[in-house]
């Protein structure tokens, strides 16, 4: 697609409305024999498709002596937790809800640290290769697959190969898929354009209704601290924001005081008397909390998750983060954002403006948080996390200024919503990967074709949209009716 069609967003911006948009509101009405031994050293990969492929032979005994067959193996999943969720099984005639794991060897359990992680506690079936200790899993029984494993297994080792196997067995082609194979890359991406715009203005509606509620700047605070939670810590970062608002930061007489209110709120203040603290923030640390405690102010109960983070994403590094934009802004990113607008006239020049890195808050460089080091020292926010926040906040935010602020330039808004379509793809994430495998047939061609932003979130909105509301029922989707190559827009 040439450049200066691909811009003509009013174009795209028509379509959206005539074309996307009642297809979404369709869906909002409609509701919602080889041989006979097994691999000798099988990797997880290959157990869990074993399981999730139902090739286990019934009926089965489990460690303890009690009989199990499985009802339904759950959903596979691919994030973090418990290989399967909600699956249901029949143990001693009863049925049992819950989830299961497995593991090469039933050791796995506690060297993976799973006695300790809440996210394991519904795991009702402990599946494993070889049973090379007795493990006690709470409410769970454990099941040495290699007994009963049919003679259909060696198919799956080729199969549980690919590193996209667990998405295509949990997500299968649909029937856009098989249109959009014979689709050139151009039309295609147009689509997504339209559905990226979509989903780029129902965020602007939701920020709208917020600052009707809490006002620009604490609506905007919000958005950007549930950004920087990612997945894990969203609900985490959102309730700090939520319960230490801006106008209480401002009110604080230095940067100092904010920066101990924010951390020790937040319970992530590292406590000395039981923890080594690393030597250049002992004296910081104790500032921090004599500032703290001076304030009187409660540590928050925040459902804090460190279990599945990587240490660059660590709570303590994010919310430093956050301090550097709020620092940046002035605490007033409604106004930051209005002369962002005012200064950069062209889309270009207004992401090289809020894509800048954070300046400030070095000292966190080199730590996962208090008391850990981090190798290499690095950006406190990387690259595609701070697209992931200007294409999912900032942008839809000045998108739909004028609506808040009739005084704001309709110019300024076009130019947010023209950089929106040219801010460059960030990172996937579950959803993003089932998505592709839905839709591309083979799923490599996505690198072709989903290439900025834009595209990304529109795969994610039909994806959401449509799949997971309908249930993967392409006969009831009109999305599917309507990738028809002589239904696509011109």
């Amino acid at each position: 697609m040439k450049k200066e069609e691909y811009m003509a967003s009013d174009g795209l911006e028509r379509e959206v409305r005539l074309r996307y948009r009642p297809l979404c509101l369709q869906v909002s009405l409609l509701g919602e024999e080889d041989a006979d031994y097994g691999p000798q050293e099988p990797g997880e990969r290959f157990l869990q498709a074993v399981w999730n492929e139902r090739h286990l032979r019934e009926p089965m005994r489990t460690v303890s002596g009690k009989t199990l067959s499985v009802l339904s193996p759950g959903t596979w999943n691919v994030s973090g937790g418990p290989d399967f969720t909600h699956a249901k099984l029949m143990v001693e005639g009863k049925v049992v809800s819950g989830d299961v794991e497995i593991h090469r060897v039933a050791s796995d359990w506690i060297r993976h640290g799973h006695p300790s992680d809440p996210a394991y506690r519904d795991v009702v079936l402990h599946g494993v290769w070889q049973n090379d200790r007795d493990v006690e899993v709470l409410g769970a029984e454990t099941l040495v697959m290699s007994n009963y494993l049919k003679p259909s297994w060696q198919r799956l080792l080729w199969d549980t190969e690919d590193a996209r196997y667990a998405y295509a067995q949990k997500v299968p082609f649909g029937e856009c898929a098989r249109r959009w194979a014979a689709l050139e890359n151009d039309v295609i991406q147009r689509t997504l354009a339209v559905a990226g715009l979509s989903r780029m203005e129902s965020r602007g509606d939701a920020l709208t209704q917020a600052v009707r509620e809490r006002g620009a700047d604490q609506a905007l605070y919000e958005a950007v601290f549930d950004g920087l939670g990612y997945k894990s810590n969203r609900t985490a970062f959102r309730m700090l924001a939520e319960q230490l608002p801006l106008v209480e930061l401002l009110a604080l007489k230095d940067e100092a005081d904010r920066e101990a209110m924010l951390f020790g709120m937040a319970g992530l203040l590292a406590d000395p008397t039981r923890e080594p603290v690393l030597p250049e923030w002992v004296t910081l640390l104790k500032d921090l909390w004599n500032r703290w405690w001076s304030h009187g102010a409660p540590r928050l109960e925040l459902p804090w998750s460190r279990s599945h983070a990587r240490p660059y994403n660590s709570p303590c590094r994010r919310l430093a983060a956050g301090l550097a934009w709020l620092r940046h802004t002035q605490y007033a990113p409604a106004r930051w954002l209005h002369a962002c607008s005012q200064t950069a006239t062209t889309p270009k020049a207004l992401l090289d403006l809020l894509l800048e890195p954070m300046k400030g808050q070095d000292q966190w460089r080199g730590c996962v948080d208090f008391c850990h080091r981090i190798r290499p020292p690095a950006d406190l926010l990387g690259l595609p996390r701070r697209i992931d926040i200007v294409g999912n906040v900032i942008l839809p935010y000045l998108h739909r200024r004028p609506t808040m602020e009739p005084a704001s330039s309709p110019t300024a808004a076009a130019v947010a919503r023209d950089a929106f379509l040219l801010l460059p793809r960030s990172q996937e994430n579950r959803l993003l990967k089932e998505a592709v495998q839905r839709f591309f047939m083979p799923p490599s061609r996505c690198r072709e074709v989903v290439d900025n932003l834009s595209r990304q979130q529109g795969l994610l909105d039909i994806y959401r949209r449509f799949c997971l509301t309908l249930d993967m029922q392409c006969d009831r989707c009109p999305m599917a009716a309507a990738s028809d190559a002589r239904h696509e827009p011109r």
